[in-house]
């Protein structure tokens, strides 16, 4: 008997005797599906499955099937789907207040994220989009170390010069990264393979993974060492919708979110070097050592740009957060 087999078997013991209502969700997202995300997010299906013994399934729609992540997350605000997974530059969109916590440069290693957005300041985030939007972040997980990639090598600060760089449409990315003299473009990931096919842009920044499962190596010769974010997701629910949930239902699937985002970690973890390892590799991209000298000077100031002096406090409990 295979491991999953068994672990079916173990569900339906375990509901035997509760009232399990049988419940079609729908979770959306931008990623391939063979990226980390979309792998994670067939493992949260195929644990909700599991652990409701077969009585709740969730279909997944990969690949920007409903749009990209601000459309996921109004779907899911209005009930038309019942997940997405996305990346925590929504903060900057629906959170304000906290949106130092996807600032470039700002944290030191991908366990000092982890600390931050499942410790204090993320239960408080986590908070404020339930009581803002009700929406409802089932766990947040690091799927990768985001790093620039060009068609030209970049060594440093002056590299960085006008570099037609695609960057996501969020405040917190673009004051930050302006600052270093790149040319800045937003564009939907969902359309940036196209974008650096035609030349629109000549650089973009996302961990290993996402190069190369987007295939962003065909058309992007070098990638930076800038480590410049761990990036961070969170699978969002509708809050009014969980709590409709039986007991049983409900336990089962922030069960299958916690140990998903568990995995989707430790897995990040892992595979960030062999993700990058495969890019210089068959992948044909050149690595080239970034030296991060005169940013931090640079963007010292971003903190109180964008919010004040609360701005400031947020950067120090967030660079102060052990780890």
């Amino acid at each position: 008997m295979n491991f999953r087999a068994t672990c079916a078997i173990a569900a339906l013991l375990a509901f035997a005797g509760h009232s399990t209502q049988a419940a079609e969700f729908r979770l959306a997202h931008q990623f391939a599906p063979d990226s980390l995300p979309g792998q994670s997010a067939q493992h949260f299906a195929d644990l909700v499955a599991e652990k409701t013994g077969g009585a709740s399934s969730v279909t997944v729609l990969p690949g920007g099937a409903l749009g990209d992540e601000r459309a996921n997350l109004q779907q899911v605000g209005s009930e038309s789907i019942d997940f997405a997974l996305t990346g925590d530059l929504v903060i900057s969109f629906m959170a304000q207040p906290y949106m130092l916590v996807s600032m470039p440069f700002i944290f030191k290693s991908p366990e000092h994220s982890m600390a931050v957005f499942n410790g204090e300041i993320g239960g408080e985030i986590n908070a404020y989009l339930e009581e803002t939007h009700g929406i409802e972040s089932l766990g947040w997980q690091y799927v990768g170390t985001r790093m620039l990639t060009a068609n030209k090598p970049v060594r440093n600060l002056a590299d960085l010069q006008g570099l037609k760089t695609r960057l996501p449409g969020a405040q917190m990315w673009i004051t930050t990264w302006k600052k270093t003299g790149v040319d800045a473009a937003s564009i939907a990931f969902t359309e940036l393979y196209l974008a650096l096919q035609t030349g629109t842009v000549s650089a973009e920044e996302n961990p290993p993974n996402f190069v190369r499962t987007q295939k962003y190596y065909e058309v992007q010769d070098y990638i930076m060492t800038t480590d410049h974010v761990p990036q961070m997701q969170s699978f969002f629910a509708n809050h009014a919708r969980m709590a409709a949930l039986d007991e049983a239902t409900r336990k089962a699937v922030t069960e299958a979110a916690a140990e998903t985002v568990a995995w989707t970690s430790k897995t990040a973890l892992a595979g960030h070097k062999a993700d990058l390892d495969w890019l210089t590799g068959e992948g044909g991209m050149e690595l080239v050592e970034f030296d991060p000298t005169g940013i931090p000077e640079l963007i010292a100031g971003v903190p109180e740009e964008v919010l004040g002096q609360d701005g400031i406090a947020l950067y120090k409990r967030i660079t102060e957060t052990p780890f």
